[in-house]
């Protein structure tokens, strides 16, 4: 596999990181816990948060999802058209003082998807991989089955370990600390569920010391405990800021708010695929045959639906309506794709055209307390549905059973939010529409759409890729495959006297929070 060259790695580059003097602890508050501190265990935003923290990988990204030199310094294109070669940065060592080697992050990239019990590995980021082979201590050759234009940014969500650990390795001994040996900028102290972890400095950290002595991560999924919390004083930096609480935090003297445009769309998913769906009936409660099937049923939703309402006020302003999943300047945008406004009218006559002019009893199911007015967005969506007879009510489930489920296909009709720490998107793409994923939670297939993923997965040109991705959109919109409602807008809000660049991914990461 042909892998492409990154500009990023064209040559050795001192990072823009600089060591500072450490200071005092930090307390951050975020919104999920961890479900475990092993980087491999399950590709979830608070687990990312983690990784990033106490894992390096061979890449990082940007705060605009753009490619950095992690513990790789270099990657070259081999004679071998399926191969690269990853050159290791000199002196990078893991928290225990061992030297990092290509054997270690060989061995990473084999136990990454191996991981005994775990419920969604990064594995799935390693499947164009062949062949890992090391040439020496510092340098490691990568074999693909077929090109793979994305291979290193899917580097970025594989922590390195020490090989030492052995394949065996079970994510209980890196929640009890005894595993939980990396090469980022602070070391593992302790994980209490539900309470807190705690980091401690790396100050010989490959791109210098952070600027905190101690991280203390703490999972409020509250939103008016969060903000709470930092209006006491117990937290230094929250994140995300429920919307409704912006403008008052805006006015605090004390404090600071920074927002910057995210790379996450919100939509919903509908159960295309089953003739029965488990949680439809009459509005008598007698079984039907699955509504959703019918495109006109779904059209009907997508008129039903005022995505600028759920901007304005579900949202506070704080997102842009989303007409398909791929935000603007990212590979895949169709600036095309346009949707229509709000029209009950035109959505109640399409109901009655599919032989359900007095609607249907729905459940639908959203998370609770994962992303910003979820509970709310779940409510507003089942308001917005009974205006053309759907009867709707709300289940929230929280994260870690929420997907769970979802990944039983056990809903009809649920949230769906996907952002991406790669920066690409393919990999949401590849998840939310082709007919295998096991993230495809409403069992959309369609065969063109199959096919120009099956292509953009191995085109190294990135134009025509990018076309191909942009098509899956507009299959994908004119068959209403599902219903988008916005991007998020990324909010956090800390102490006066501290400041971060926000991050296009949501990460809230320590060592990019400075005092001014």
């Amino acid at each position: 596999m042909r892998i492409a060259r990154l500009a990023a790695f064209a040559c050795l580059l001192a990072l823009p990181v600089q060591a500072q003097a450490q200071g005092q602890t930090l307390r951050i508050a975020v919104q999920g816990d961890t479900t475990s501190i092993d980087p491999h265990f399950q590709d979830i935003g608070p687990n990312i948060t983690i990784r990033q923290h106490i894992f390096d990988a061979l890449v990082r990204t940007g705060p605009n999802s753009e490619l950095l030199p992690g513990i790789a310094e270099s990657w070259r294109i081999t004679d071998d058209p399926l191969g690269g070669e990853i050159r290791l940065r000199e002196g990078v060592r893991f928290h225990d003082g061992t030297p990092v080697t290509a054997e270690d992050a060989a061995f990473s990239l084999a136990r990454a998807p191996r991981v005994p019990n775990a419920p969604a590995t990064v594995g799935r980021y390693l499947q164009d991989i062949a062949e890992v082979t090391v040439a020496d201590a510092r340098t490691l050759r990568i074999r693909t089955r077929e090109p793979s234009p994305i291979l290193p940014n899917n580097l970025a969500a594989i922590g390195i370990l020490p090989a030492r650990i052995g394949l065996a390795a079970e994510p209980r001994d890196f929640n009890s600390g005894a595993l939980a040996i990396g090469t980022g900028p602070f070391r593992f102290v302790e994980w209490v569920p539900g309470s807190h972890v705690r980091l401690a400095a790396n100050p010989s950290h490959w791109a210098g010391a952070p600027p905190w002595s101690e991280v203390m991560i703490r999972p409020i999924a509250n939103n008016g405990a969060r903000v709470a919390a930092l209006l006491a004083g117990d937290v230094d930096v929250i994140g995300p800021v429920p919307p409704v609480d912006v403008p008052r935090l805006r006015r605090d003297a004390r404090l600071a708010v920074w927002e910057g445009v995210s790379n996450r769309v919100v939509f919903w998913t509908m159960d295309v695929g089953r003739a029965q769906t488990p949680h439809v009936t009459a509005r008598d409660g007698s079984p039907i045959a699955n509504p959703f099937q019918d495109r006109r049923v779904r059209e009907a939703i997508l008129l039903a639906v005022d995505r600028r309402a759920i901007v304005e006020r579900v949202m506070e302003g704080l997102a842009a309506p989303a007409t398909h999943l791929v935000p603007a300047g990212m590979p895949g945008h169709d600036a095309s794709i346009t949707l229509p406004p709000a029209d009950l009218t035109r959505a109640r006559a399409l109901m009655a055209e599919a032989g359900l002019p007095n609607g249907f009893r729905l459940l639908l199911h959203g998370t609770t307390g994962r992303y910003p007015n979820d509970q709310r967005q779940a409510e507003t969506m089942a308001q917005m549905l009974a205006r053309i007879g759907i009867e709707a009510q709300v289940q929230t489930m929280p994260l870690a059973v929420y997907f769970t489920e979802a990944r039983r296909f056990a809903f009809s009709f649920n949230l769906v939010s996907w952002g991406f720490t790669t920066g690409d998107t393919y990999v949401i793409l590849r998840e939310a529409l082709r007919s295998d994923s096991a993230n495809n939670y409403g069992r959309y297939a369609h065969p063109a759409i199959d096919a120009a993923l099956d292509a953009a997965r191995v085109d190294m040109n990135p134009e025509r890729r990018a076309g191909l991705l942009a098509s899956t959109q507009r299959q994908a919109a004119a068959d209403i495959a599902y219903i988008p409602t916005h991007f998020q807008v990324n909010v956090w809000a800390g102490r006066a006297d501290l400041t971060m660049t926000p991050r296009m991914d949501e990460g809230t990461l320590a060592h990019e929070i400075r005092r001014r």
